[in-house]
């Protein structure tokens, strides 16, 4: 489950920067005189990890263990199968005995924890359904991230203040973007992802711990069990379609946030004043009646998500 992680070390001694840039073949490299190493010329074409010593002997180490674990075993570096638990320690063993780093006394920065759902359809059936994550207070809204095409990737807000990130995506088509080979055999794979970031006072030594790697297991499960579908709405015959989209989105939100949005939107120009008192008044006086005589149901594509993500995350929580 572990992907891309962010690892960090202060304080290298001179030594031990140059058995760190002898081990990888770091480069020497300049910027406004200061010396620092890296392998971003080479870590495309190597496709491992990506090391960076700065000026005031921090390093950095980013890597995958997913696709790692996956370089090691078939050699291909590749992160759309099933990745459990149980490999991590095994992954960043390898890892140090690759670059010569002591595991245990990096710090953590940042890491992904992902999962891979093979479903039965094209990736956008879901990802234009799926609209929230979490519940209450809690609760946050998925957007399309318009960097990339065809509407295939959404994320919650991920703005430098966030340090949790919701992220979906088609597995398949950002593996086609970056002309990579695909299994036939899966063609519909959807890829969660909850993205930590700037994580504070943690060693890898206690990351990798069964106690910590049970609370993330756990942590990830009860977030992407939250997950918001569009519903699907069983509405007296006649309803008309915007009634339709006002009750979902009161379902969705509850009625004081959807008052509040409306307000907002009529004094911003978004709303009619006849379009606002048509809300406020439907919200007011008609809801409390017309919401028991409708009834609420998930969409297939909602079972099928949940079903298979209930099934995935057995197999790779042990």
């Amino acid at each position: 489950m572990i992907d891309l992680i962010t690892l960090t070390q202060k304080g290298l001694t001179d030594q031990e920067i140059k058995q760190i840039v002898k081990n990888n073949n770091l480069q020497t490299n300049s910027k406004a005189g200061k010396i620092y190493y890296d392998n971003m010329n080479t870590k495309n074409r190597l496709d491992k990890f990506y090391i960076r010593i700065e000026s005031n002997h921090h390093m950095k180490l980013m890597v995958s263990f997913h696709k790692y674990y996956n370089l090691l075993k078939t050699g291909r570096y590749d992160n759309s199968n099933l990745f459990n638990m149980n490999e991590v320690s095994k992954t960043a063993e390898s890892i140090g005995t690759e670059t010569g780093l002591k595991m245990d006394e990096l710090n953590v920065y940042g890491y992904e924890i992902g999962m891979n759902l093979y479903l039965s359809k094209d990736c956008r059936k879901y990802l234009d359904k799926i609209q929230t994550i979490g519940i209450l207070e809690a609760k946050r809204e998925f957007f399309v991230n318009p960097k990339y095409k065809n509407e295939r990737l959404k994320t919650t807000y991920f703005y430098r203040e966030m340090r949790k990130v919701f992220k979906v995506y088609d597995k398949n088509f950002e593996m086609t973007e970056k002309k990579r080979i695909t299994n036939p055999e899966y063609p519909f794979i959807l890829r969660i992802e909850t993205v930590f970031n700037r994580v504070e006072k943690m060693t890898m030594l206690k990351f990798l711990s069964p106690d910590n790697m049970q609370r993330m297991t756990d942590q990830f499960l009860r977030d992407w069990r939250t997950i918001g579908f569009d519903c699907e709405l069983s509405v007296p015959k006649g309803t008309n379609i915007v009634r339709v989209d006002l009750c979902k989105e009161i379902l969705r939100n509850g009625t004081d946030k959807v008052l509040s949005d409306a307000k907002e939107k009529h004094k911003q120009g978004f709303l009619t004043e006849k379009q606002f008192r048509r809300i406020r008044e439907f919200i007011q006086n008609e809801w409390d009646t017309f919401k028991t005589v409708i009834k609420k149901r998930q969409s297939i594509e909602e079972q099928e998500f949940r079903k298979v993500f209930e099934y995935a995350f057995k197999i790779v929580k042990h």
